[in-house]
């Protein structure tokens, strides 16, 4: 486990500009942006034809064909590879429309590329673009939505010119070098676009960068740095760029680097999502055993109230660790286990264990949501924060052996913000949904819809008002599972905005 390649619902696009560089080896950027390709899985890969000619006029008109090709990705997480550090002005403007100020930039090089054009001593625009992504640079480069200085920082950056240095701390951007201190830099921000110059790596280890400049990072430290962030926060994208291959052992080195870092950035929703999911829908008792986490919930049937989640690389527990905690308890063995890791599922299947109820969990930006069910004809919705009618209503609607326990056991367990919506017709519930808002991101559970009201828009008014409470708690972003074979709730959440993010299934024991 944790050696599998990254899904292939990525989109690579590839971008083999050398017009912004200052090295005079410049000219191998273009074969390291289709190395670099050759490294990373993909459902869709784009090479942008980059212009031939040099000067500001080519760095525009590649910026063009960026754009271009990154409106190809149809919602797949996008990496984009270089390339001199110039590739990134697109897919870091594309980030910054999409999740506005909420957005992060951590920036990975040994130079801060914060130079203008007055400032630069080289005159080079690869020295210039994370100040030119900050609204200060060439006119024809600088993007719609400029980001703010708040937004930016700078991670393994050791090599400043006296006016990048004067300008990093007027403008208050922070320089890291540790996971823990990039997490809480990053601070409140809801994703974070990585971007990757290869020479933030220290030249002792890694020489293929027209600039080596010494005492940087190893690549572990790299791989760390990155993880902690894609486990903290959602990675609305990821950039690597300046490879100019000279040397075989340092492909090599890439061959093992890039791909879990890859995998880290990939995987990141599924991180962030789950982490709040667990706390949203609490088990009564839960155990950490070897990385693995344990949960129990007596006299619940639902499987995420009673199973064994994963650690995302391995871990210190065995299968029969695992077996043992729940056979302690009287229960059957049960696994969730993200699509992504095929080595474990393949283990369970050896042992037996029936493969039950693939789930998608879907995602989506709150403000559209919004927008996609304000138009609509729909009922009415009561919203209440206080659970107790709530638990009434859910009694009514969830036609399960266990509603009584969930409901005592779990939905009263919650912790605020909650919000509950439903819709009520001759005094009988005929629709509901609950809302549990946290850090950002808000999960809707429980929805459901009496089966003589369906198509009659109860369940896009639940949505449209759990969205609009969750934009009320700050939440930007909302988070549901679906099963696969539910093809009306698809239909639903597809029309007001939900797609798809990650993919799991449970494994149960013979």
């Amino acid at each position: 486990m944790g050696n599998e390649p990254i899904r292939p619902d990525v989109t690579v696009v590839e971008v083999p500009q050398w017009q912004g560089s200052s090295s005079v080896t410049a000219h191998r950027l273009r074969a390291g942006a289709r190395l670099l390709g050759d490294l990373v899985p993909a459902a869709d890969r784009v090479c942008v034809d980059v212009a031939n000619d040099d000067g500001r006029r080519a760095l525009a008109a590649n910026a063009r064909r960026t754009r271009a090709a990154l409106e190809r990705a149809d919602g797949r997480f996008t990496v984009t590879l270089g390339g001199d550090c110039g590739v990134e002005l697109e897919p870091i403007a594309a980030a910054a429309r999409r999740h506005g100020d909420r957005l992060a930039v951590v920036w990975f090089d040994a130079h801060g590329d914060l130079n203008t054009p007055e400032s630069s001593p080289s005159g080079a625009f690869h020295g210039m673009v994370l100040r030119t992504l900050l609204g200060e640079g060439p006119a024809d480069l600088v993007p719609d939505r400029p980001l703010k200085p708040r937004q930016v920082v700078l991670a393994g950056v050791r090599d400043l010119d006296p006016a990048e240095r004067d300008y990093a701390a007027a403008a208050g951007i922070p320089t890291v070098g540790d996971p823990d201190a990039l997490v809480e830099a990053v601070g409140d921000a809801s994703a974070v676009y990585v971007h990757i110059d290869l020479d933030v790596l220290d030249p002792e280890v890694f020489r293929s960068v027209g600039v080596p400049t010494p005492q940087g990072l190893t690549p572990d430290r790299l791989l760390a740095m990155v993880t902690a962030l894609a486990r903290r926060f959602e990675v609305a994208g990821l950039g690597i760029t300046e490879y100019e291959p000279a040397r075989p052992e340092d492909q090599d080195l890439l061959a093992g680097l890039i791909r879990p870092i890859a995998d880290a950035c990939r995987s990141s929703v599924a991180a962030v999502v789950e982490l709040r999911a667990r706390a949203a829908w609490p088990a009564e008792f839960t155990e950490e055993r070897g990385g693995w986490l344990l949960r129990h919930t007596p006299d619940v049937g639902r499987r995420r109230s009673n199973s064994a989640v994963p650690p995302p690389s391995g871990g210190e527990a065995t299968i029969g660790d695992i077996e043992q905690f729940y056979r302690d308890r009287d229960r059957p063995v049960i696994v969730q286990i993200p699509d992504a890791l095929g080595d474990l599922d393949a283990l369970l299947d050896r042992r037996g264990y029936r493969r039950e109820a693939p789930t998608t969990v879907l995602t989506a930006f709150t403000e559209e949501v919004v927008a996609a069910t304000a138009g609509a004809e729909t009922p009415s919705v009561d919203l209440d924060e206080d659970l107790e009618r709530p638990l009434r209503v859910f009694a009514e609607l969830d036609d399960h052996a266990d509603t009584t326990a969930v409901g005592e056991k779990v939905i009263s367990r919650i912790a605020p913000p909650a919000g509950f919506a439903s819709v009520t017709r001759n005094g009988k519930a005929v629709g509901m949904g609950l809302f549990v808002a946290d850090a950002g991101w808000a999960g809707a559970f429980c929805m459901a819809t009496r089966p003589d009201v369906r198509r009659q828009g109860v369940g896009t008014a639940v949505l449209g008002a759990g969205a609009r409470w969750a934009a009320r708690q700050r939440a930007d972003r909302l988070y549901l599972q679906v099963e696969a074979d539910n093809d009306a709730a698809w239909r639903l959440y597809q029309n007001v905005g939900f797609t798809p993010s990650y993919a799991y299934h449970y494994r149960i024991a013979p």
